[in-house]
């Protein structure tokens, strides 16, 4: 595919991302070392696990993503720079695709300089191409896909050989979402052959299933190693992370959504009013409908997914389909303007005025999150990494970890971990007994690492009490009006396992985040 040719709106969507991420640039997210653990078992071991010579528990979701960061480790590049300058590259890459298919829907340069400026001025994309995560990969992959389809079947000619199923299998390694939009795809695809009069049925059926075919030749490998390997049909991540679907739950992630539909209201609207008008019309293409159809698939598995990340994580390949539609609604809103005689100078630059509102709006958006992420990522770096080297300097490889935050601490710790979280991603006996205190005192752990919301199954163990004493304190973050309470690990160290007393206070000396 032919790239974008650089034009001064294009320049400036790239600084504007630039600067963005810049300005974010120390945001990483605890669960992206999840994913560094196991590509450096890897690496290292030749195992795709969270803890070498255990059985193989599916803790990520994100298989292409651990592959992308095992490329890092084979150069000798730290994973979490890595991870950053990838999220870049592949943000970056976005903005070309996005012009490229923005043009493709409205055939206008001008639209399409309109779209990536919006783009790039949603704090979101910039966000979640640093926070170590794959996120900015599935945008990509998910527009190319995207893009390459809507060429090969509706611009150009339906009956030649297709690569989009290729690029859409890609993104279902990315992610496991991806098999949905493929599926998604496939059926609009179906309709959209039922409706083209000019292949015979014999060379419709052809096309489908060839098309479906190609994808499968790539995808199905991984599938079958995948449940060979893990020995598990369904993803353990997306087991673990879904909530039964009550009233209660769907209305918290509305309301988890809330802020960001707020400010992206003026394009919700102005989107709305003229989809409206034009299925009242019934003048509407297929280009149109199949983004569409994207963004209500996509919105809907937002409902499905438990997040908690801030700066939502997983509505950022949304939105740059969302903004595709908005060009022909501004025209229609410049229309609306001149059909009721609003005001002269208001009605000429209706379109400047609404695309001046929108940016101003989505940029704004970065006060909901930027608190959060700062302090955050401070915390990490100066708690959670810390403390993971200096168990990792203080402990020998038949040590052992348990922990409810499974992400920097234990790999840069690199010692076998038990994830205590009730809903416990890496360890499938956790996952199915919560609360059972047998199974982690019985090992002698030789780090537990606590906190006073979930355990007292554990400290009011006899065991416990016995056998454990507590070290320190290490604080994540501190109280404040944005994030309304403390994060305080309790770090407790197995009293027959010795650790000297000056490494504790060289510790506690370092930092104020490390105390008794």
């Amino acid at each position: 595919m032919k790239f974008v040719r650089t034009n001064h709106y294009v320049i400036l969507a790239h600084i504007i991302l630039l600067i963005l991420q810049l300005l974010f640039w120390n945001f990483i997210i605890d669960d992206a070392f999840i994913t560094f653990r196991y590509a450096s078992n890897f690496y290292k071991y030749n195992q795709l696990v969270f803890n070498v010579n255990e059985t193989p528990v599916e803790g990520y979701s994100n298989f292409l993503w651990v592959i992308w960061i095992i490329i890092g480790f084979n150069l000798n590049l730290d994973p979490l720079l890595f991870s950053k300058i990838s999220g870049m590259l592949f943000s970056h890459l976005c903005i070309l695709i996005l012009y490229k298919l923005a043009f493709l829907l409205n055939k206008s340069k001008q639209f399409c300089n309109k779209v990536i400026i919006i783009y790039v001025l949603t704090p979101n994309i910039a966000l979640w191409s640093i926070g170590g995560l794959e996120t900015a990969l599935f945008s990509f992959l998910l527009l190319l896909s995207v893009y390459i389809f809507i060429k090969e079947i509706i611009e150009y000619n339906v009956s030649k050989f297709k690569i989009s199923p290729f690029f859409f299998a890609l993104l279902s390694l990315t992610r496991h979402e991806g098999l949905i939009i493929f599926g998604v795809t496939c059926i609009f695809l179906l309709i959209f052959l039922i409706y083209k009069k000019q292949l015979p049925k014999f060379k419709k059926l052809i096309q489908f299933f060839s098309f479906i075919g190609f994808y499968f030749i790539v995808y199905l490998p991984y599938f079958f190693w995948r449940v060979t390997y893990y020995n598990n049909l369904i993803p353990h991540t997306y087991v673990a992370k879904q909530d039964i679907l009550t009233i209660s739950v769907l209305f918290n992630r509305i309301l988890f959504y809330l802020p960001l539909l707020c400010f992206l209201f003026p394009v919700i609207l102005i989107i709305g009013i003229n989809l409206f008008k034009t299925f009242k019309m019934k003048n509407y293409n297929d280009k149109k409908l199949y983004i569409i159809l994207l963004i209500l698939v996509l919105s809907s598995i937002l409902i499905l997914i438990n997040s908690w990340m801030p700066g939502f994580r997983f509505t950022v390949p949304i939105i740059p389909f969302i903004y595709l539609l908005l060009p022909k609604s501004i025209n229609f809103l410049s229309f609306f303007g001149n059909a009721y005689r609003i005001d002269p100078f208001l009605s000429k630059n209706i379109k400047r005025l609404t695309i001046l509102i929108i940016c101003l709006s989505n940029f704004l958006l970065i006060f909901t999150f930027y608190p959060m992420i700062h302090i955050y990522g401070i915390g990490i770096r100066d708690c959670n990494i810390k403390l993971g080297r200096w168990i990792h300097d203080n402990t020998s490889q038949n040590a052992s970890l348990a922990i409810w935050d499974a992400g920097a601490i234990p790999f840069y710790a690199e010692i076998p971990t038990i994830d205590i979280y009730p809903e416990s991603l890496q360890d499938l006996y956790i996952y199915n007994h919560p609360e059972d205190a047998d199974y982690i005192l019985n090992q002698n752990i030789t780090i537990l690492i606590l906190n006073d919301q979930y355990f007292e199954y554990i400290k009011s163990d006899a065991r416990f009490i016995t056998n454990y004493k507590m070290i320190f304190f290490a604080q994540l973050f501190y109280a404040d009006g944005i994030l309304g309470l403390d994060y305080i690990y309790q770090v407790y160290l197995l009293k027959s396992y010795y650790i000297s007393n000056f490494s504790i206070s060289e510790l506690l000396n370092s930092s104020p985040r490390f105390y008794i």
